[in-house]
């Protein structure tokens, strides 16, 4: 009776594991496009046209940058000194940022209709939209519209909320005391020729006169 407990116990998290994981029409194709300096893919050497997949760990070192292009006109430019987790399959798209700075550009929604980034103060729900994001301290988090609109989900608060610009709106979102504050930020971390160069590796021109969703 208690090696058939054990068996169904150990199928029991197998199957709550890999139902985690998608199927092969959830899968959404993926792959590294640049790499400078030391880029590690799950812990190894990362090099250009590595495929990357859901539940991957990608991380750059000091001085070190790197971009990823997910279905054919969406990118991720990491900055150095970053590392995420991979979270994309069709319909349900999901970065979680651990620290650093990376800047995104949402453009092919065809397999892509909800696409959010997560931090410790605030989650970013995104459509067709350029933005920037990073983690200045564990507690605080830097983020900018480039050109499009964001909601925003602060932790702890019950609504997101909506912010949109035509070209750059920083806010950034600090935890104290138990409450998550926002503030204007202007510029940081990044400029349109970032922007302009991750927008150039999927063949994207951004029109800075408007407001692109």
């Amino acid at each position: 009776m208690k090696h058939r407990s054990i068996l169904i116990l150990y199928f029991t998290v197998v199957a709550a594991i890999s139902g985690c994981f998608p199927k092969e029409g959830e899968r959404i194709p993926a792959k590294i496009s640049f790499v400078s300096g030391t880029v590690l893919l799950n812990g190894r050497d990362a090099k250009p046209d590595d495929v990357v997949k859901f539940g991957d760990v990608i991380e750059t070192k000091a001085r070190a940058s790197c971009a990823i292009i997910i279905d054919s006109q969406n990118i991720i430019g990491m900055k150095e000194d970053t590392m995420l987790v991979y979270s994309i399959k069709k319909d349900n798209a999901r970065i979680d940022l651990k620290n650093g700075f990376i800047g995104i550009i949402i453009k092919n929604r065809k397999n892509i209709s909800d696409f959010s980034v997560s931090t410790p103060t605030v989650i970013a729900s995104v459509r067709g939209t350029v933005f920037f994001l990073g983690m200045e301290t564990p507690t605080s988090t830097y983020t900018c519209i480039c050109n499009g609109a964001i909601h925003y989900h602060p932790a702890g608060r019950p609504k997101a909320e909506r912010h949109a610009a035509a070209h750059h709106k920083g806010i950034t979102y600090t935890e104290k005391g138990g409450i998550v504050l926002d503030a204007p930020a202007g510029l940081k971390y990044h400029n349109d020729n970032d922007i302009e160069a991750l927008a150039k590796m999927i063949n994207v021109t951004i029109d800075w006169s408007q407001v692109s969703e």
